[in-house]
């Protein structure tokens, strides 16, 4: 072997040391100031670990391609490749989407407890689709379900969504439905009921009364409205007791006075109209002139005897 070739190696070998000494005291400094970078790649490469990480992510994507599905006979190899990759780069999101979630039906515990680690980790705390992946697994894949702390996560997923309206909405639409869950269980009630109980008391809180006011009660409100409609349409699986129908007429009375709803449906009605078009049910008539009794909605003055719009 050449002088020349025996140095250039001895050079390399050098700065791969080198390279490695420092990464291991840049990595002490930086779990001295950040604590979470003690996630941060056990073993450092050289200094190259987001590199090892991509490299190791192709080769899973590769490993998982070549499956058919995650079962008892691959579950093991499939978490040990996962916890590789999280030790190298706890920070690739697109892991914990793609990757965690593939075991989650073969083994939802470990897919949880990754996943929650995900979710402490400052370096995504502004990812909102790990946090809703947890609560998931909790509600859909663990047995039995754990909907006390996937309620946790819910909510966590929509405060991080941020201005991304539809996700937020398809986010808090787990979380009231958790919690719906949780309390039907608690206080053996009818789940459906349990929902509108729910968002009733969320709008009569103080994050939508007085000056806590936001445009989030319009989309309360909306989910209300549903959820009294689910209520009051029986179905093959579903009839509703006497007791849960006056629960819910007596909450469409309170929220919606001003919104002219059949109580026995929930379906709106004109001015004017005496009984409900869709049920037929009697309905307390609106838009009329107090004094002719002819319809006039949205008239200062009744156009048939000029009486100010005193309407009933």
């Amino acid at each position: 072997m050449k002088k020349s070739t025996i140095i250039h190696v001895v050079v390399m070998v050098v700065a791969v040391i080198a390279g490695t000494m420092l990464a291991i005291k840049l990595n002490n400094d930086q779990r001295a100031l950040i604590p979470e970078k003690a996630e941060l790649a056990a073993i450092p490469v050289g200094g190259f670990h987001k590199f090892a990480a991509d490299v190791e992510w192709m080769l899973f994507v590769n490993y998982m391609g070549s499956l058919s599905t995650v079962d008892e006979s691959n579950i093991e190899d499939v978490i040990d490749r996962l916890e590789r990759l999280i030790a190298l780069d706890p920070n690739l999101d697109k892991l914990y989407k793609d990757g965690v979630s593939s075991i989650a039906i073969q083994d939802p515990e470990k897919s949880i407890e990754l996943l929650k680690k995900a979710c402490s980790n400052s370096q995504l705390q502004n990812n909102s689709e790990i946090p809703f992946y947890t609560g998931f697994v909790m509600v859909q894949h663990l047995k039995p379900a754990n909907y006390k702390d996937a309620v946790d996560y819910f909510k966590m997923a929509a405060e991080r969504s941020g201005g991304l309206q539809e996700m937020k909405r398809h986010y808090w639409g787990y979380y009231y439905r958790t919690r719906a869950k949780l309390l039907a269980q608690a206080e053996n009630m009818d789940e459906r009921l349990a929902l509108a109980e729910i968002l009733y008391n969320e709008l009569q809180s103080e994050r939508f009364t007085g000056a806590g006011m936001d445009g989030s009660s319009v989309d309360v409100k909306e989910r209300l409205f549903r959820a009294l409609k689910d209520i009051k349409t029986p179905s093959e699986d579903y009839t509703p007791t006497k007791q849960v129908l006056d629960r819910a007429s007596e909450i469409s009375r309170k929220v919606f006075a001003d919104a002219h709803l059949c109580l026995n449906c929930i379906q709106p009605y004109g001015p004017g109209e005496s009984f409900c078009s869709a049920c037929g049910t009697a309905v307390q008539v609106w838009g009329q002139c107090g004094k002719c009794h002819k319809t006039i909605a949205g008239a200062k003055y009744c156009p048939y005897c000029g009486t100010a719009a005193a309407t009933k």
